[in-house]
């Protein structure tokens, strides 16, 4: 299975994809492959993601000047948040129960190296699952 990054703008690029969840502009919170939210509010980033089906968000808390506010993925009326909210790579396991997935990014918080895939891509490219990596196209079994 080929992995395909939902995040159409994983680098934080200004002139890429840098619209919020309610269609506002974010580029000049985007700079150096980070995004900083220096703004008073929830950044949200809107996922295309099916509902009941597994998905695997992971990124890179870069800095987090905030507290008693906390990254998650927040879809129907459910949130997923990481166990921490210092600096560090996270990885977030979530089943989207709406069409309205999106992560939210609190204010005083900067990430960078976002991506959502499905989690069975996910697994398959750490190990965890698919056929072992020594199988080409041309080489693997056949029924």
């Amino acid at each position: 299975m080929q992995r395909i990054n939902l995040w159409p703008n994983p680098k934080f690029d200004p002139t890429g994809f840098h619209v919020v969840h309610k269609g506002g502009d974010i580029s000049k919170y985007m700079t150096g492959g980070t995004l900083a939210n220096t703004r008073g509010e929830y950044i949200d980033l809107p996922f295309a993601c099916e509902v009941g089906v597994e998905y695997v968000c992971t990124c890179r808390i870069v800095s987090n000047d905030t507290t008693n506010k906390s990254i998650g993925i927040f879809s129907g009326g459910t949130v997923k948040y990481p166990s921490a909210q210092t600096v560090g790579k996270y990885t977030i396991r979530f089943t989207p129960t709406a069409n309205d997935t999106r992560l939210a990014i609190p204010p005083g918080m900067a990430i960078s190296e976002l991506s959502v895939e499905a989690a069975d891509t996910y697994d398959a490219a750490l190990g965890g699952g698919g056929l072992p990596g020594f199988f080409s196209g041309d080489t693997m079994p056949r029924d």
